[in-house]
């Protein structure tokens, strides 16, 4: 039995669903909202869905496929107790059940240990992050759409921001921005050169200097993350420098993404790229996998041998923190397809300039 408790896995598997209430904070007195989706091998029909009791209304109104329903009182025991119980009632107490193990409370997880002393409890984090590794066409209107908005908020943020403004005024920019599009909004790394500070601070986005805004936003929990750079006026021949530089490490790896390329090829390739400037040491290049959450597969290391399948999507990186000039950095995101790659969110990543 799979016991699925996670917002991600949660809504991935029951085909959309998550309690509104808890969009944005799963705290609850002295406990948290805590639900889990079960699923028998082989069996759907013995599903089950363990809820509070008022998300009956939401329920109706979605119609998630789940065919049994179980009330749990707000709480991580008494929703962990309500899943022993739905447990023993199939005659599984001492069958294999995958939890996720990051993701579930330690008094959650030491009930069902002493309540199923029998069971084989195992962790099934990494099965449900290959399940969600392939994106269904489905998946990739949402992925496609997320990014282009994100995109244009963060255009639309450049555009607003004005010399002589915080960065933690041009952050509230960007989340008025990303909001108004639809996303929820995750996060917006604000960026002054020269300074490398990408938390909202008091620092003064000066004239003549680069700015980048690197920000997250979501919709139905599939993230969207890019970063674009600006510059107050002209930018110095180094910061031209630095980030074509990155455009090109970036086209260039683009260039390269099909289905069988292995994952540490492609890092590598990435890596090499970045490190043939003079101002490589100042470099650095990442890619991995992101969806509904950041950095899940596919897995890149120096090693993987792992081929890129059509339906995957990736970050792309590239950075260069200069002393001189800042943090200067592209990120772009592309969905693999079955002759290459489409890029998601592509505006902006030439220089805005204000």
């Amino acid at each position: 039995l799979l016991a699925a408790n996670s917002r991600h896995n949660v809504r991935y598997l029951s085909g959309g669903y998550y309690y509104h209430f808890h969009e944005n904070s799963d705290r609850m007195g002295r406990s948290r909202y805590l639900p889990f989706l079960g699923i028998v091998r082989n069996r759907p029909d013995q599903a089950f869905y363990v809820r509070r009791p008022d998300e009956a209304g939401q329920l109706a109104a979605e119609a998630p496929w789940m065919p049994r329903m179980v009330d749990a009182e707000r709480g991580t025991l008494t929703s962990a107790a309500s899943l022993v119980n739905s447990i023993r009632d199939l005659g599984l107490k001492h069958a294999r059940i995958g939890l996720e193990l990051p993701f579930l409370p330690a008094d959650a997880y030491s009930l069902l240990r002493s309540e199923l002393p029998d069971a084989d409890l195992v962790d099934a984090t990494a099965v449900l992050d290959g399940l969600r590794e392939i994106k269904s066409k489905k998946e990739l209107a949402i992925v496609r759409g997320a990014y282009s908005r994100l995109a244009e908020a963060i255009h639309a943020t450049f555009e607003r921001s004005r010399p002589g403004m915080s960065t933690k005024e041009i952050e509230l920019i960007a989340r008025r921005e990303i909001a108004g599009r639809d996303l929820s909004f995750l996060f917006a790394l604000v960026c002054a050169g020269p300074g490398t500070l990408r938390a909202p601070s008091t620092e003064i986005w000066e004239p003549g200097r680069i700015l980048h805004i690197d920000a997250g936003g979501s919709d139905l929990d599939y993230v969207a993350d890019i970063c674009r750079m600006g510059c107050a006026g002209k930018p110095s021949p180094l910061a031209r420098d630095l980030h074509a530089a990155c455009l090109e490490v970036q086209d260039l790896v683009r260039s390269r993404i099909k289905p069988g390329l292995a994952c540490g090829e492609l890092l590598e390739l990435g890596r090499a790229a970045s490190r043939r400037y003079k101002f490589s040491e100042f470099a650095r290049f990442v890619v991995h996998g992101i969806g509904m959450v950041p950095y899940e597969q596919p897995l890149f290391s120096e090693s993987s041998p792992q081929p890129l399948e059509a339906g995957m999507v990736l970050s792309i990186e590239t950075d260069f923190i200069h002393p001189l000039a800042g943090h200067v950095k592209i990120e772009d995101a592309v969905a693999v397809t079955a002759s290459g790659c489409e890029g998601l969110g592509d505006l902006g990543r030439d220089w805005t300039i204000i």
